[in-house]
């Protein structure tokens, strides 16, 4: 993987911005993440963030801590990775931090039960939104693009409705992946894989 675009100030620029913003965990930080990668500084294209994305997805512990290291090797080389786990670190975990020690004075103050309510609806928004927008960036054209569609309302069918497990939904995902798109090209036709 060869490092580009960017020097280590602005890796820790955006990686700030990333840190400081993700109030929420997951579903934000990975939103935070691919706007501010794919669309503000453009140093990936969407289906690099995707791809990257799985792949952290299969490393041990904290599988966002891998994609920023990740992301931080690809823009920036093995300073990148350094730089961007910094600065996506330090924020989250003194605000943890500072939270956690203020929280104990004031959780039973009915203003702070109210906020904290509303995080929850605001979480599942945001994570449909990203799922949305995924899906928007890997469904491809002709029939390809029907299976993708197909896969995508079956998982969602099987997850709402039948409560499938994700593992079965992968599994699922990997042999219609293997027997309906063998020869498929690793990049979208439409990403020059930059």
């Amino acid at each position: 993987m060869t490092p580009r675009r960017a020097s280590l100030i602005e890796v820790a620029r955006a990686w700030l911005i990333i840190g400081t913003q993700s109030v929420g965990g997951g579903p934000a930080s990975l939103f935070l993440m691919r706007r501010e990668l794919v669309e503000r500084r453009k140093w990936l294209s969407h289906r690099e963030f995707l791809e990257d994305w799985a792949l952290s997805k299969l490393s041990l512990g904290i599988n966002q801590i891998a994609l920023a290291g990740l992301e931080g090797m690809r823009v920036a080389g093995g300073r990148g990775v350094a730089v961007a786990l910094a600065a996506f670190l330090t924020p989250s975990g003194l605000v943890t931090a500072l939270m956690t020690a203020g929280y104990a004075s004031v959780r039973d103050e009915p203003l702070v039960r109210a906020a904290l309510a509303g995080a929850g609806p605001v979480i599942a928004g945001m994570t449909i939104g990203l799922a949305y927008a995924f899906a928007q960036g890997a469904l491809r054209r002709g029939w390809r693009g029907l299976l993708d569609r197909a896969y995508w309302i079956s998982v969602i069918a099987a997850s709402l409705l039948a409560g499938a497990a994700p593992t079965v939904v992968i599994v699922v995902g990997v042999v219609v992946g293997l027997v309906a798109l063998r020869g498929e090209p690793g990049r979208a036709s439409a990403d020059p894989g930059t």
